[in-house]
């Protein structure tokens, strides 16, 4: 990009900041606002070309605490260049909170000042739209509607609930409901919804009989014509990992991750995979019915890939059913001992020898049923009567999405990488019945999101109040694979916060240490949090890290202290918390109990939150397989699990709960900090560098 070029685009850039300062309700000038603004007009004039090669310098990582004014900071420069550059902007969020200020609020109010028109959309996945065939067919609409029940479930709806599929279908005709799982009828439950919810394997694009009033085709024309398209880190990164075509190639598209912080959670899921091997053998034994139905539909079909579907599927079974028993049989995992991980990525014996042979039958039956759906939709396109393979189709979508998924799981399980594929063996607890869950997931989504994601999009900005650990961008560049990118830039925005002045950070002695004496502590924190909750007059955040040791605590507590407190799960959050803020207003004191999510993304400002009690330090267990698999690998390779994964974790997560107290300019907050490991521990300074520097006293 010319020199003459970007200055152009400053100046546009400058043009569309005045506009907003001048008509912006309440708008305050930020110095870290306008320092994103240049860093971000710095990293979009390096966007690529499809061509280009990409050793960071179109991506930027900038941290921007609470108050900066982030989302007014990305959405100008990229608005601008977007229309400059002839790209399209996806603005990525972690939360439905956030997406819903943007197209509710802030996207709408650029609209009215931008300085040339633009427009923007809200993308959701396909599972979130209805499917009007397959609502048809279950609110028995259709002539094939049983052939659909029996293919897709272990037995037909209920007849009340046909009666709710049936109001549902009235509901979307008559143009009362716009397909939207968010806003369908109340009567349409979430363990209804996979029974009408569109799916990529069985939909028929434009050669459905109702793709002109396709709720999911209908969003997908407005995503056509957004310059600005709004979307969530699941449907991005599935997007991308699955080569679907719903959001624009990453090549042509500027990206902004909001609420980046989660993308590294969010990419290990998107590139896991599971199976339950009893609910496998039930499809498998049904699934020979449909193939023998749309084969039957294949007019120059010689029968041989129904036929080598039948062999494959009964190997498949044979070899499940066998696996199943001996699970039975060796109490491998049970109700009380649910998971079995294997070290090391490394299967045991027999597993590793069922993995040898199921994997090829997965692969195999997966091919078969992808090419009798494709010879399905080729005999469609050429017939005159279209809509009698419809329900076919259907039906072997749903059934390829079942075998994409066996061979997907068994493939990762055989897979050997470095660092290893976490494997385990789950005995999934169903209620009145059970299932054996095989699972096989990445430990680290750095390597796929480097190869699939910063290795072809045009341009990546990361955002977040909390990107840095113990001071500095290191642990989370490596999470997200960005370290193989030498030029990425970081950035921290300056706050417009005072925080020596507007807060305060406590250490208290305390007698016992959570680690050496959890008993002792959690006995020490029923007296210890009323003496420093005595002076409290308005609102205060208590967090912990322990569901028992919560309730604990509240039961040991002295009566009159308890009349102030509300604890979460007594009610629902909302609630909780509208009491709470009730109780403010109103002049009384009041103290929130909560956990993890208390401590993140809870906005109380003002007298609301005038004191935050961190009651330990959130240290979390490596207690997933994942975590486990990743320590263990750790140490192999003479790494430190502890200091390399658990340290820089609980950084960032003190970090976020530390947030919680100074949430604008005219607060003022305490944080007190109920665990002495900050102050006798080697780590604790670690800990404290990545803190907002506010007056200590330790």
């Amino acid at each position: 990009m010319t020199s003459d070029i970007q200055q152009e685009i400053s100046e546009q850039i400058e043009s569309f900041y005045q506009a907003v300062k001048e008509n912006w309700p309440g708008f305050k000038t930020r110095v870290g606002q306008e320092q994103m603004f240049a860093q971000i007009g710095q990293t979009l004039s390096h966007a690529k070309s499809p061509k280009d090669s990409r050793d960071g310098d179109h991506i930027l990582v900038i941290e921007g605490k609470t108050g900066v004014g982030k989302t007014l900071g990305y959405l100008i420069p990229a608005i601008v260049f977007s229309k400059r550059m002839n790209k399209r902007v996806i603005i990525s969020t972690g939360t439905v909170a956030l997406q819903e200020q943007l197209i509710q609020k802030d996207l709408p109010a650029l609209a009215e000042l931008s300085p040339f028109p633009f427009e923007y959309a809200l993308a959701k996945g396909r599972g979130r739209y209805v499917c009007n065939i397959r609502l048809e067919q279950v609110s028995g609409k259709t002539k094939q509607s049983a052939l659909f029940e029996d293919a897709n479930w272990d037995g037909p709806p209920k007849e009340k609930d046909i009666d709710h599929f049936a109001n549902a279908l009235n509901s979307l005709n008559q143009g009362q409901w716009n397909g939207e799982k968010d806003t369908a009828p109340p009567e349409i439950s979430d363990s209804m919804w996979p029974r009408i919810a569109a799916e990529r394997s069985s939909c028929l694009g434009r050669h459905c009989q109702r793709f002109n009033v396709c709720p999911y085709f209908n969003a997908r024309r407005e995503l056509v014509k957004a310059d600005v398209i709004v979307a969530n880190h699941d449907l991005v990164i599935s997007t991308i990992a699955s080569g679907s075509k719903i959001l624009p190639d990453p090549s042509e598209t500027l990206y902004v991750f909001d609420e980046a912080h989660h993308l590294p959670q969010v990419g290990i899921a998107h590139f896991a995979s599971s199976v339950g091997l009893i609910a496998s053998t039930r499809w498998l034994e049904k699934i020979m019915t449909a193939v023998l139905r749309a084969d039957a539909l294949l007019p120059e079909s010689s029968g041989k890939i129904a036929e080598e579907i039948h062999d494959l599927v009964t190997d498949l079974i044979q070899h499940t059913k066998q696996l199943i028993n001996s699970l039975r049989l060796s109490n491998f995992v049970t109700h009380d001992q649910a998971i079995h991980r294997f070290k090391h990525g490394e299967l045991s014996e027999e597993f590793a020898n069922e993995a040898q042979t199921m994997g090829p039958l997965a692969i195999a039956l997966n091919n078969r049923v992808s090419k009798i759906l494709q010879q399905l939709n080729d005999q469609r396109n050429n017939s005159i009567d279209k809509d009698s393979y419809s329900p076919a189709i259907l039906e072997m979508g749903s059934y390829q999405a079942k075998t994409e998924n066996l061979s997907n799981t068994w493939h990762l399980m055989q897979a050997d990488a470095n660092p290893p594929i976490a494997k385990w063996l789950e005995w999934q607890d169903l209620g009145s019945t059970f299932d054996f869950k095989l699972h096989a997931s990445p430990i680290s989504a750095a390597q796929n999101l480097a190869q699939s994601l910063w290795s072809t999009s045009s341009a990546a900005i990361l955002t977040s109040a909390t990107l840095r650990t113990l001071g500095d961008f290191k642990y989370f560049l490596n999470q997200v694979g960005l370290n193989w990118f030498p030029k990425t830039n970081t950035f921290e925005a300056e706050s417009p916060f005072d925080y020596e002045n507007q807060g305060t950070f406590v250490v208290p002695d305390m007698l016992a240490c959570p680690s050496a004496n959890s008993e002792g502590h959690t006995q020490e924190l029923s007296t210890e949090i009323p003496n420093q909750l005595s002076d409290l007059r308005h609102g205060a955040l208590v967090l912990f890290t322990s569901k028992k040791q919560m309730k604990q605590v509240y039961e040991d507590l002295p009566e009159e202290f308890l009349q102030d407190v509300l604890m979460q799960g007594d009610m629902p959050r909302s609630q909780l918390i509208l009491q709470h803020e009730t109780r403010v207003k109103q002049g009384h004191r009041s103290i929130l109990f909560g956990m993890q999510s208390f401590g993140e993304g809870l906005d109380l400002p003002g007298k609301l939150c005038e004191v935050v009690v961190i009651t330990k330090l959130p240290f979390a267990p490596p207690d997933s397989p994942i975590e486990e698999a990743k320590a263990e690998w750790l140490e192999k390779n003479q790494g430190n699990p502890f200091y390399e994964i658990s340290v820089p974790a609980a950084a960032l997560k003190l970090q976020q709960w530390v947030g919680r107290g100074i949430r604008t300019e005219t607060d003022h907050a305490t944080i007190v900090v109920l665990d002495q490991r900050l102050k006798t521990k080697p780590y604790g300074k670690k800990l404290m560098a990545g803190l907002p520097p506010f007056k200590r006293v330790m």
